[in-house]
Order: structure tokens, then sequence, then C-alpha cells
């Protein structure tokens, strides 16, 4: 857990925490990289995604045995008999009985999969059927829309049969083959009406895309529009749920925290920072802010749900990372650090707890309570905050301290991924910062 010292602030009246006082509308405004002052957003809504079929996927290399085994099965002689009027005459017949194709999407692992991408919200795509030179995936799934970012599609060929959770969906991603994908940005004022087709690249072949746009008709949003699944995080403010979004089916992690407890903790400035930087943020390494709103006694952040677990958890199971793997996780930790900076933001507490892993592997950073905003290159800060095991000696000699601590951390957070333990580790952490200094 983080920490931080120093003596408390005067308590003030709850009831003085007004709208006002928090800079957080009633309604969903958040503030974004094109839309610093949290107006409504005339771009903001539900972005539709439809992937029908490929064209043209080769496997680089040789074909994995366990692939090549299951497209000699009669199973997937059958899968690659599937049309697309024939999975429309399915989904008519199940629409009536009131059931799904997940069950035949499950069947098919030895077909490119897909893994789509937008404001790090990600999903799975895997085949109703077809063949390996052209699958296909007749799948149709809503973001919504609070950024202008980009959609990325990736497709991956795996090398075994997966391990599923209790979901049915694959556990992780393995060694899979990455055989190529697409990166684009939609203009929401011209999308093309009909489907298009999007060349992969870093593979061969080709994927065929329709969008659909929705714009965001400026209702506010309530905890009604949320559908609780479960509570994934506890503290002295409030607590993190998994939750469902009723329009859209997205996860997202929904922060609650009771206005009352920040109020009476002096803890105002922090809250409103972790707000104002997840809002400002545009980066695929950092965990955004989709929504915020809030009650008469809550506030409520929606963010991106971010299921690979913590870096924290990943490096206790396994002990240590080889280098090429903390190489991997530090270079887009560094990008993540750059992007705060550039926003005049110092981050102060890296470390694994932190740190996010998506499905395909990658970081994202989380946890901007201790963040300092308004920044400058040269502007410096005396508060005394972080993690004992992670402290620069800037704070610990209060000697006030800049953006440059932040690399201090990244430093010591790779020395713990090649070692297993920060270099000035102790278990008593009260003789931490003696050991660093």
């Amino acid at each position: 857990m983080s920490w931080k010292l120093g003596k408390s602030k005067p308590k003030a009246n709850v009831t003085s925490l007004a709208i006002q006082d928090l800079q957080i509308s009633p309604r969903s405004t958040t503030p974004t990289p094109g839309n610093p002052n949290g107006k409504p957003m005339p771009r903001s809504g539900i972005l539709a995604i439809r992937v029908l079929w490929s064209e043209g996927l080769n496997v680089p290399g040789a074909v994995p045995p366990a692939v090549q085994a299951a497209l000699s099965s009669q199973q997937a002689k059958a899968a690659a008999s599937v049309s697309p009027s024939s999975v429309t005459q399915h989904r008519l017949a199940s629409h009536k009985k009131g059931t799904r194709d997940s069950v035949q999407r499950q069947q098919c692992w030895w077909l490119p999969y897909l893994v789509m991408e937008f404001e790090v919200n990600q999903v799975l795509i895997t085949p109703l059927g077809g063949d390996m030179e052209k699958p296909l995936y007749m799948y149709e799934t809503h973001f919504d829309v609070s950024r202008n970012s980009e959609i990325s599609i990736q497709c991956y060929l795996r090398t075994e049969e997966p391990k599923r959770g209790s979901d049915g969906i694959a556990d992780d991603m393995g060694n899979d083959i990455f055989m190529g994908g697409v990166r684009f940005k939609p203009d929401f004022d011209d999308l093309p009406t009909q489907d298009t087709w999007y060349e992969l690249v870093g593979g061969s072949g080709k994927i065929q895309i329709g969008l659909a746009f929705q714009p965001n008709n400026g209702q506010s949003l309530t905890i009604d529009d949320f559908e609780l699944i479960t509570v994934i995080g506890k503290g002295s403010f409030g607590k993190v749920m998994q939750v469902r979004k009723r329009d859209t089916s997205r996860i997202y992690a929904l922060k609650t925290i009771r206005k009352q407890h920040i109020v009476e903790r002096g803890e105002i400035t922090h809250t409103l920072a972790e707000r104002l930087v997840l809002a400002r943020v545009n980066n695929p390494f950092i965990v955004p802010l989709k929504f915020s709103f809030q009650s008469a006694q809550k506030l409520y952040l929606v963010l991106a749900f971010v299921n690979g677990g913590e870096l924290f958890h990943h490096l206790q199971r396994e002990q240590r990372f080889d280098e090429e793997r903390a190489r991997f996780y530090s270079a887009e930790l560094l990008l993540a650090l750059e992007h705060l900076h550039e926003l005049d933001v110092v981050y102060r507490d890296l470390k694994p707890e932190n740190i996010l892993l998506d499905y395909t592997g990658h970081i994202a950073l989380c946890d901007f309570g201790l963040c300092k905003l308004n920044m400058k290159d040269s502007d410096t800060t005396n508060t005394f905050c972080g993690t004992p095991e992670y402290l620069a000696p800037e704070i610990l000699y209060n000697q006030g301290y800049s953006k440059v601590i932040d690399w201090w951390t990244l430093g010591v957070l790779l020395y713990e991924m090649l070692s297993g333990l920060p270099p000035f580790f102790d278990e008593h952490r009260h003789h931490v910062p003696e050991d660093s200094q």
C-alpha cells in the first residue's frame, strides 16, 4: 500500500463539499485530451464494430503440430462448411430459443482468432468456422467513446488447444503466433457506410470490418446504468467493483469514494488530482478514465477494466523475470511516465502493485492518488510520500525533488524484476529508509 507522511489538515464539514469544489459535473462530462474543459462532446457516444471475416491469411513458418492435427479432424471439416448465410439462419433459430453461439466459438480454437482493443478495453474474438486462410467471425460488439482513440485488431494463431477458465475463455495466450494486425483511428464525421477491407500489417491477408456510431444524447449517467458483477478491492475511502455497463455490455472497474471520508481526512486535493490525471491521459499503457459522476454521498470513477492481474502477482509467482521480459515492461513504463511528464505530472508511486497486465501481456499503469500536477521540468516539491522500498534519496533527505524521482523508481523496479527483490528491501519496513541512505 502507498503511504504518506505529513501534518494533518483541518477537517471540513462534509456539507461544504459542493459540486463546484469537486469540479465534477452532475453529468458525465469527463475532460479528455481533445476536450480539456470537460464540456459535452459531440463525438461521445457508442461505437459499434463488426468483424465479418478474413481472407488470405498465412501462417508465418510451419503450422504447429497440434493445429495441423486439429485441422484433420471431423470437427474442423464441419467448421469449414460454415458460411455467412448458415450463421444467419442459425442465429435466427437460436434467437427464438434464447441461446447463443458462444459454445461454437469455443470449439474452433485451431483457427486464427482476433484481439480487438479500443480505449484499453479488449475483446477476444474466436471464429465460428471457415478455414485457415478464410476464418469466419460474424462478430459485433460495442464500445463507449470518450477519446479520439485508435481501433486495434490483432490476429493470432494458437500453438495448442488452450486451457480454459470457468467462463470458457482461454486463460492466457501462451506462445501464440502473431499473424498481423490493423490499427486505425475512426473519423466519426465521415465513417464508411459499408463494410470495408483492411490490409493486415505485419502479416498477409485482410479483414472485413464495419463501423457505426451513435452520438451521446447528453443523458447523465447514474449508478443504475451499471450492473454489479463483483467487488475487486476495498480501501479506507471506498471500494472498487467490477461492473457491466447495461447499454454496451462493456466491463469496467467502478471506483466509489465516500465524500465524507475524503473531506475528514483532508484528501480532496489527492482525489481531484487522480481524477484530473486519469481524464487527461491518452496512452495505451495507462488505465484511462471513461466516466465520472456523483451522488449526494459518493463520487464514482469508471475506469477501463484490465483483466491480466497485477505485475506484483506475476512477479511473486515467477520470482524474477528474464532480461528480455523485464526490458519489455520497462520500455512500456518509460513511455507511460514520459506521457505523464509531458502533461506536467509526476507519478511518485511506481511499484508492481500499481501496474496491471492486459490479455496480450502489455502493461497498464493505474492508481494516481499520489501524483502531483503542474510540475514543470524545473519545478520541485517537498511532500514526503511514496512506498518505502522505492523512495528516492531526494525525498529521504528532504531536499526537494522533481520529475526525476520517477526514473529512480523505474530503476528500482527494473532491479526488482531481474532479481526478485527491491535493492533496499528489509523485512522491517521502518528500516528501509535507513538502508537506502
